[in-house]
């Protein structure tokens, strides 16, 4: 399962969650890519695009310019064999023994 994480946060933010519902999904892997961007106004996050004042529009725009970043994040994730070593810039939660 990939999680993205909201605007100032990072994948390690919610391993805990895939933790949480490894025991009812042992066959899941749980994994939660930092977004490509530092956070504007949170230099320890990070953001998949920059909030502007109008956040309506800068969410669009910033849907626009994610989804290529997200979706060859997701071939390469599916491309790799499961004994893999992690992820860059991933945060992943293991399967449940």
């Amino acid at each position: 399962m990939v999680m993205l994480h909201g605007y100032g946060s990072d994948g390690a933010d919610l391993l805990p969650i895939g933790q949480h519902w490894s025991g009812n999904l042992p066959d899941f892997l749980f994994v939660a890519p930092n977004a490509p961007d530092v956070c504007a106004i949170n230099p320890g996050g990070y953001e998949w695009f920059p909030l502007k004042t109008d956040r309506t529009l800068s969410r669009v725009e910033g849907a626009e310019h994610s989804r290529p970043i997200i979706v060859n994040f997701l071939i390469d994730l599916w491309a790799r064999p499961a004994s893999s070593p992690p992820i860059p810039s991933c945060s992943a939660s293991p399967r449940a023994p």
